[in-house]
């Protein structure tokens, strides 16, 4: 459309000015208005029926619905859609870029208003680019490079404080374990971890880092190799509820216990934390809330498509259940 090629707006921006379906700027509404006089367009009132119909649904694409993070945030994301008077729309992607292609192809062809999306760890930035030419996408959990919305949760940091407090109780042998290579939330995590050390001035023993947890049992190997060797860790940080489970079933076969042996803190609240014999530290994420302030974000972009794009940061809830102890021995 010349008008919106003139104006250096999208043409959804301009449907809308057209059609007062959504809050538009004053400037924008005035640049249009002033492409459109330049142009001599005239709208098409048939065409503008069928361009205001809206399904009054939103499509969330899940990365692993078997997943607790995925289902609390949905929970979130449900909630706020209630108070929008939308209906939600759920697919679940399973790690896997092909299912995710699909579900999102899926949900835009039933016409949904927006997608918020949990990328899987092999997504592409630019799928979700052409993607959000069509409906407005705000993505959740994995940072994506690219001009998106996105709602993340602050991992440095918060992993630094937790790794921090190991170290002042004296340990100087941490295992980080856990996250797929490349998740950008392990790698995130793990630069915490490193954080911790440098802070400090203390050097850090990268092979204590075990990455590339894709599949069952690995977490609990890379833990029963790690603590068997003759130097092994004091402590060890899970960077997710995914590995947390495999982590402590490790250190038990090796007949371990935590915090008496080992010191242990995880990213991620655990479920069924109140059936160990002793609970863990863990930084809980904020679901909920993530889920909600997605949907804040997806409304803003479907009032105004033009809109800068915005990253929000969420910080983690630390609960502290007195897991980290001082070491048996340094």
């Amino acid at each position: 459309m010349d008008v919106a090629r003139i104006s250096g707006v999208s043409t959804a921006t301009v449907s809308h000015v057209i059609n007062g379906t959504r809050h538009v700027s004053q400037a924008t509404i005035e640049k249009v208005q002033r492409a459109i006089a330049t142009t001599g367009y005239r709208p098409n009132p048939h065409a503008r029926a069928l361009r205001t119909a809206t399904s009054e649904s939103i499509g969330f694409v899940a990365s692993d619905v078997s997943n607790p993070y995925s289902t609390s945030v949905m929970r979130g994301i449900a909630a706020e859609l209630r108070q929008q008077r939308y209906t939600l729309l759920v697919a679940n992607a399973d790690e896997d870029p092909v299912l995710e292609h699909e579900a999102i192809g899926a949900l835009v062809e039933r016409k949904v208003d927006g997608l918020i999306i949990a990328p899987t760890t092999s997504a592409d930035p630019g799928s979700f680019e052409q993607v959000q030419r069509i409906v407005p996408v705000v993505l959740v959990d994995r940072a994506v490079p690219g001009p998106f919305d996105q709602v993340l949760v602050e991992n440095v940091d918060s992993v630094a404080v937790v790794v921090g407090s190991m170290l002042d109780a004296g340990h100087r042998r941490i295992a980080i374990i856990g996250g797929r290579a490349g998740h950008s939330t392990a790698l995130e995590r793990v630069e915490g971890w490193r954080k911790a050390h440098a802070d400090r001035g203390l050097a850090c023993d990268e092979r204590l880092i075990a990455l590339g947890i894709a599949t069952p049992g690995t977490a609990r190997h890379a833990t029963e190799t790690l603590f068997s060797q003759d130097d092994r860790p004091t402590a060890v940080f899970s960077m997710s509820n995914v590995t947390s489970l495999e982590i402590l079933r490790g250190l038990s076969d090796l007949g371990l216990t935590v915090p008496r042996d080992v010191s242990f803190a995880a990213f991620d609240d655990i479920e069924w934390v109140d059936l160990l014999d002793h609970p863990v530290t863990c930084l809980a994420q904020p679901t909920d809330q993530i889920g909600r302030t997605a949907v804040e974000l997806l409304m803003a972009r479907i009032a105004d498509s033009d809109i800068q794009q915005r990253v929000v940061r969420l910080a983690p809830d630390l609960r502290d259940r007195h897991s980290i102890v001082a070491p048996l021995r340094s």
